[in-house]
């Protein structure tokens, strides 16, 4: 029996870390691929929110999600846990804000907090969108302060 299961074993050892290097590996590519942002045009509840492979928390995007017709923050941050569970990714919601997007105008201000989650740093926030294609030419504001959400 000891002979049979060295045996298997010493097959299977390399399958098995091929198996488990393919799985995390589409993980990563998964995270890779996740959109940053993702807002309406508008007054919008938004999030600020850490998108990472589960256990794995030094492999993480900070991602931005900004809709507008929701009563509450937590409307938000359920479709962006829905978006990522899709494709086997964690969330971590880093706090909320009201977001107004001047789509023609290319001007975006940030301000308030959510009362569930928290202010959202908006300072870290302008950074995400300045850092993406569609939104680097945008003047962006971002209040230290302000109305509360």
């Amino acid at each position: 029996m000891n002979k049979v299961r060295k045996f298997v074993l010493t097959t299977w050892r390399p399958v098995l870390r091929k198996v488990t290097r393919m799985c995390c590996d589409a993980k990563v590519k998964n995270l890779v691929a996740f959109p940053d942002v993702n807002i309406g045009e508008g007054k919008l509840k938004y999030i600020l929110a850490k998108v990472y492979v589960h256990g794995e928390m030094g492999q993480s995007k900070t991602v931005i999600r900004g809709v507008s017709r929701v009563k509450y923050h937590l409307d938000v941050y359920d479709q962006l846990q829905k978006e990522a569970n899709k494709l086997d990714l964690c969330t971590q919601c880093l706090g909320g804000g009201i977001m107004v997007h001047d789509n023609d105008k290319h001007y975006i201000k940030i301000y308030g907090r959510s009362q569930t989650l928290g202010r959202a740093d908006h300072h870290e926030a302008r950074e995400v969108l300045h850092e993406h294609d569609k939104y680097s030419s945008y003047k962006i504001d971002a209040e230290s302060g302000g109305q509360d959400a």
